[in-house]
Formats: structure tokens, sequence, C-alpha cells
């Protein structure tokens, strides 16, 4: 299934499971998945920087299998040749290179309307686009907000739009509706709790208030 045609099918939340944040928070990739799952969120992307390819594989596989239990699309980051072997989609970064004849769907983080034409130009083109940040980010407090240019972003391109960057159950709500739009969440996943139980809290509220 390709992600964009995925994405339409989905609403709202795009769960970032961060393996740095979820072992500083003491939570387990697995039971973060597994609540979140619990609570009804639909769409992942697992990150975790700072590790090899291998370990970071070995950390994926048990989260593919959760997520394909449940008819949940799984995103890999950054790791390409993971994302090949396993068939799930690949989120790049704005300075990642294009892997050549990736035969996977994939997103493209953008900041600007330059990197915007940089990634529509790109074959293949991506599946759908990411934006940041919305608000002050902690994990990228010198990239500038860029919550003006959402609405541009649709009229240029016909892609889904995942939003990112500090948001949280309240602020979403001053962010631009479309069924196009997504909201990537990373932090605020882990204010019931870092646990299965209270990461399945959030994923219904978030069910229940915001979509």
């Amino acid at each position: 299934m390709q992600a964009n045609s995925f994405f339409r099918q989905q609403g709202g939340l795009y769960l970032v499971c961060d393996g740095e944040a979820c072992a500083k928070a003491g939570i387990r990739p697995t039971d973060f998945i597994a609540g979140a799952l619990a609570g009804g969120a639909r769409i992942f992307q697992y990150r975790h920087k700072n590790i090899s390819a291998t370990e970071y594989a070995e950390l994926l596989q048990p989260l593919a299998v959760l997520c394909a239990g449940a008819g949940a699309l799984l995103i890999v980051n950054d790791h390409a040749a993971v994302a090949e072997t396993l068939g799930l989609p690949l989120h790049l970064g704005q300075d990642d290179a294009l892997p050549r004849q990736l035969s996977v769907p994939y997103g493209r983080s953008t900041h600007n309307f330059a990197e915007l034409a940089t990634a529509l130009a790109a074959t293949p083109q991506p599946a759908y686009l990411a934006l940041g940040t919305m608000f002050v980010s902690p994990t990228k407090p010198d990239v500038p907000q860029a919550r003006g240019l959402v609405v541009e972003y649709l009229v240029r391109t016909p892609l889904p739009l995942v939003l990112i960057g500090g948001i949280t159950l309240e602020n979403v709500k001053l962010l631009p509706r479309s069924e196009r739009i997504f909201y990537a969440v990373i932090g605020d996943a882990f204010r019931f709790g870092a646990t299965r139980e209270g990461i399945c809290e959030y994923a219904m509220k978030w069910r229940t208030t915001v979509v």
C-alpha cells in the first residue's frame, strides 16, 4: 500500500516513537507502540539516532510485527536499506540523499518553499511531505517556525502534509485543518505517563478531542 493512499484513509495523528526519548522516559518502544495501537493510533515513525543500521533494524522488527498485526503503518527514519529490506516506507530529512532506485514510498522533511521545490523535483517524487517547525521544538530549537507556510503548501502540492515541531493536544487547535494534514507528535505523547496505559490514553484523547 502506498503511503499517500494510506494517509488519506487515516485521521490526524502521526506518532513518532523516538528510541532515545523512550529510553530516557523508561518505556520500551514495543510498549509505546502497543499502547498507541490500543488507543487507536495507526501511523507511526520509528526514530532512533546515534545507533547503527544493524541495531536500528533489530529494534524495529518487533515494532513492525505489532504494526502489521494491527494494520498500521510503520515508517522507517533515515535507514533506507532497512526500509527496502522490510518493505516499509522511509522518511528522509531535508538534507538526506535520495537513494538510487528506491522501491518503497518515502516522505521528505522541508522547512521552506525552496526545500519544497527540491523535494517535488525529485525522482521518484515523495509520497508525502513534512513541514516544520510549527512551534518551539526541543528537538529542533534552531529551526524557524513555519506555521505561516501551511496553507500555501497545500496549494503548491496535492501530497499529504505532516506538520511537525512542538505539537500538543492544546496548540494543534491553532493549526490549519485538512484531510491532507497530519500532525506529528513526539514528547507530548508522554503527558499521561511513560507507560503502555499512558500512551494508550494519549492516543484515545487525540481521537476524541482532535480528530
